[in-house]
């Protein structure tokens, strides 16, 4: 089966991993290249664990994705929000989607017992997006928890000190490029991706893992990024429709022993040299690459896909690499899966609701692959946005904001609950105005979470979250308690 997307030299050399750097200028970055792993010796890990990161690029706006339902919270919310959708607002019905008319809202219910212990507004009863019914499901059956109000954070931060400027601020606030990149690096008192990723750190540090492989540990399928980009370590970015590799490489003797004496030569310039030395690597991996996906008992088939959503097509693949493993030599992987479209300042709750039907379709399907390749609970998978948006509507959308509402799916998450400090939507202490919600969770406790699940060691885990111990968690290996397995 005919898996290859068919490039040119010059395309592949454009789009080969080895290009992936991010936004280092391309001599820096090929002279600090690693795609492999580092040291010869085995990895010391006896199990698998793989994150995915899905990316909601536009910022979400996900207090409509997580409501509160109690009577008096759900009256705030409705006031915040300009009054019900049926009458022009942007609040939800209360009821339950399938006793209303399609089309008018409504929320799937759901409780919460521990949201509350650390000093939320004391609600309980909540309810999820009308278009996100499997996302109800996997919170009934305890294999989905939301992480509620969540930012990026330099220090615990209140109203008055962010009013009087007393406690250090992320730069660029509200701004889609700079919030994106804080969420990507969690050094949000830096301007741009110079400290890099931190799942680039995270690969760094776990320099032991994936010995047997010359894929890197990141692995993206959206692209190049800065989540996955370290100081000496670059993602494999692979596409939904197949494997990228240089166009007749394979098949044609004459091609391969040209490009394979190119790239052999002994250059004298660092440059060229470097260059050759990371184009070699890229067509081993991708040969590496096509050869795992080749092995399944079902191998990959992109024209199976034709129809489906992007977002779908991409997890697609997810799943597939998962089930190649074996025959890459992976212990751990990181993928990240980028899903725009989130920035509803014009219009809200149609294009959100389309967003969210394709999110709901597409984790549904995936999830249950996973389930059937016994990954439930090896697999975590998690969203991330630059940021929440403001509760007040500016019409018929919602602008920039700052905390936000995100979920985890695993089978090792404490799921049925939703962790963090849910606000008070109307007058309470976190709003800045407009609805405008300041964080009480910062990024820092939800990925490291994520950090200390996969397998960070603890002597590490400041390097991959560099401002953790700004915010005195009683256990570092679980801030919030959500993957304590």
């Amino acid at each position: 089966m005919d898996l290859k997307q068919k490039i040119s030299r010059r395309q592949f050399i454009g789009q080969a991993n080895c290009a992936a750097v991010g936004t280092a200028s391309l001599l820096s970055s090929l002279l600090s290249l690693r795609l492999t792993a580092g040291a010869a010796s085995a990895s010391n890990f006896t199990d698998y664990k793989a994150l995915v990161c899905l990316f909601l690029n536009g910022g979400n706006d996900s207090f409509n994705m997580l409501v509160p339902r109690q009577q008096n919270a759900y009256n705030e919310y409705v006031n915040a929000r300009g009054g019900l959708a049926s009458s022009g607002g942007l609040a939800l019905s209360k009821d339950e989607p399938t006793s209303i008319t399609p089309g008018e809202g409504g929320l799937w219910p759901i409780t919460s017992s521990v949201q509350n212990q650390s000093g939320g507004a004391g609600y309980s009863e909540f309810g999820i997006h009308p278009d996100l019914p499997y996302l109800k499901t996997l919170y009934d059956q305890g294999d989905l928890a939301f992480v509620s109000n969540v930012g990026s954070l330099i220090e615990p931060t209140t109203l008055t000190q962010y009013q009087t400027k007393s406690k250090p601020l992320p730069e660029g606030l509200f701004s889609h490029p700079d919030h994106q990149i804080h969420w990507q690096t969690l050094v949000p008192q830096v301007r741009g991706s110079s400290p890099k990723g931190w799942a680039g750190r995270m690969a760094e540090v776990m320099s032991h893992a994936n010995q047997q492989s010359s894929i890197a540990m990141n692995i993206s399928l959206s692209g190049a990024n800065v989540l996955q980009s370290g100081t000496t370590t670059v993602p494999y970015i692979t596409d939904p429709a197949g494997v990228v590799e240089l166009r007749k490489y394979d098949q044609d003797p004459t091609l391969k022993l040209a490009v394979d004496d190119i790239l052999g030569q002994h250059y004298h310039s660092i440059y060229s040299k470097t260059l050759a030395q990371a184009n070699r690597k890229s067509i081993d991996a991708s040969v590496e690459f096509k050869s795992a996906l080749d092995s399944l008992s079902t191998p990959f088939d992109p024209t199976a896909l034709n129809g489906y959503t992007q977002t779908y097509k991409r997890l697609s693949m997810v799943t597939k690499i998962m089930e190649a493993r074996t025959a890459l030599g992976m212990d751990r992987q990181i993928f990240f899966v980028e899903r725009g479209g989130w920035d509803h300042h014009n219009e809200l709750l149609d294009p959100q609701s389309t967003l969210f039907t394709e999110l709901n379709d597409a984790i549904e399907i995936f999830w249950n692959e996973v389930v059937n390749l016994g990954l439930q609970n090896n697999v975590v998978l998690y969203t991330a946005s630059d940021f929440g948006r403001t509760l007040t509507s500016n019409g018929s959308g919602s602008d920039h904001a700052w905390g936000g509402n995100h979920f985890i799916i695993s089978g090792s998450a404490a799921g049925g609950e939703i962790y963090g400090s849910y606000p008070a939507l109307a007058g309470g202490n976190n709003d800045l105005g407009r609805g405008r919600i300041l964080p009480s969770t910062s990024v820092d406790a939800y990925m490291g979470e994520l950090a200390s699940w996969y397998g960070v060691p603890s002597a590490e885990i400041t390097t991959v979250i560099p401002n953790i111990n700004n915010f005195n968690f009683a256990n570092l290996a679980s801030p919030l308690g959500i993957l304590t397995s």
